[in-house]
């Protein structure tokens, strides 16, 4: 398995002390799930990732573009089935902390990836079960929780211009560790889309022309995970 994070402690991303952000703000959390297809088989969830935007819980929306934008993210791939129960655990745990920490909680069809995650795991996932009870009732607001879009239907519309859908598509277990890499920023790339879409969404981004999310995942991977072939390496950011 292949898990990497550009957070000090990836197991409390809420940490005023976090890089890159470095002091408390509010936080949107996007996170993305992939699937394999297997043959004769349920599918089956190989990587997932979770992505942290800075926003104002109140007020006017940031300016941002993909040449500066700073996020905080976790991505994580399994090679073989047998690391899916340590997949399904990180991303429960993530799931736990962001419904009461964040400020909003995004997804693409996450309430029916967590279903599907639910009816797998032989273990219970408690934050899995916290976000569906109250996913489907999104549009009422709860007090101490933390706002939730689906961007697959309330954001559906929202316009954001980005470079690459939304949605899934069927991936396969990687069989090397180029394809772990490349599953890694495949997966962060969509929680990056989705959490993008979703700042737009509610007021709180905003920017000009089309928003590079792939530049973006290979400018914060650079140092984390060996060059994409299929692209030229972009330069990191002096932070």
């Amino acid at each position: 398995m292949r898990d990497i994070s550009n957070l000090l402690w990836p197991e409390a991303p809420f940490g005023a002390e976090q890089r890159p952000f470095g002091r408390a703000r509010d936080m949107l959390t996007a996170v993305a799930i992939d699937w394999a297809v297997q043959r004769g088989g349920e599918p089956l969830p190989v990587g997932a990732a979770a992505v942290y935007l800075g926003v104002r819980r109140h007020g006017n929306a940031y300016e941002v573009n993909s040449d500066t934008l700073s996020i905080g993210f976790r991505t994580t791939v399994i090679d073989t089935p047998d690391e899916l129960p340590e997949l399904l655990a990180i991303l429960d745990r993530t799931l736990t902390r962001a419904r009461r920490q964040a400020a909003i909680l995004a997804g693409h069809r996450l309430g029916g990836d967590l279903a599907r995650i639910l009816d797998r795991s032989r273990v219970p996932l408690r934050g899995a079960a916290g976000v569906i009870d109250v996913w489907a009732h999104r549009m009422t607001k709860t007090r101490g929780l933390a706002r939730m879009v689906d961007t697959a239907v309330e954001a559906a519309t929202t316009g954001a211009d980005l470079d690459m859908p939304l949605p899934a598509t069927p991936v396969a277990l990687p069989t090397s560790p180029d394809e772990s890499a490349q599953g890694c920023r495949r997966v962060l790339a969509r929680a990056l889309a989705i959490g993008l879409t979703a700042a737009v969404h509610t007021g709180r981004y905003h920017w000009e022309g089309q928003f590079r999310v792939r530049e973006v995942t290979d400018r914060e991977t650079w140092d984390l995970l060996p060059a994409d072939t299929a692209t030229q390496p972009v330069p990191p950011l002096c932070r």
